[in-house]
């Protein structure tokens, strides 16, 4: 069984700021960010939690996430992990988007579907498409690991629509920095354990 621990990063400069952060847009952790990793560091060890792999996304956000939850583990990054493209929007204001282009999020922001149509940017298949892939070679190549994997919010949700299938995504929020979702896969299974759990939750 390969078991993994999926934390989205924690605050980044944008997030601090109000801006969409997608693939296109690359900015560190703030100050609150790192102590929201090394919470988790905390919280991991108390439980005694280790990994065998750390699997990350190469954005800097998440990279300096994994670095500080797990420094001493041996890294591998991948772009399959990097967050969602929001094409022309990457980078500007969200509450710019929301006012400018209302019918593309449900009353809590939820992006909807076919947003790609006017931001020119991906869509939820292709990204759970190749979510799908990422856990295919980690089940076959790490079938008995522990691995932290270090992504973003919507990346994350598309995560759980590509073991769960989920019709209607904006009905999940995006999880929270430094979030904690636990996956288990086997070769005939995929296990949500639970989906964005605080540090005061049990991890």
């Amino acid at each position: 069984m390969t078991t993994l621990y999926i934390v989205r990063h924690g605050q980044s400069q944008a997030n601090a700021t109000g801006i969409l952060q997608g693939s296109q847009i690359d900015t560190p952790l703030t100050e609150k960010g790192r102590q929201q990793a090394s919470l988790v560091r905390q919280q991991l060890q108390s439980r005694k939690i280790f990994f065998d792999l750390v699997v990350a996304s190469p954005l800097l956000r998440a990279a300096q996430t994994a670095a500080i939850i797990a420094p001493q583990v041996t890294t591998i990054f991948d772009n399959r992990l990097k967050e969602f493209d929001y094409g022309t929007w990457d980078g500007q204001l969200e509450k710019n988007i929301w006012q400018q282009f209302p019918d593309c999020f449900d009353e809590k922001h939820n992006l909807l579907p076919g947003a790609s149509q006017i931001n020119h940017g991906e869509t939820f298949s292709q990204v759970t498409f190749r979510l799908q892939e990422l856990f295919a070679e980690l089940v076959n190549w790490r079938p008995t690991y522990n691995i932290l994997i270090a992504s973003h919010g919507f990346t994350i949700k598309l995560m759980l629509n590509a073991i769960l299938g989920i019709n209607r995504l904006s009905s999940l929020n995006e999880p929270t920095n430094a979030g904690i979702t636990k996956i288990e896969l086997t070769p005939q299974t995929q296990t949500l354990y639970y989906f964005n759990q605080s540090l005061i939750g049990k991890i």
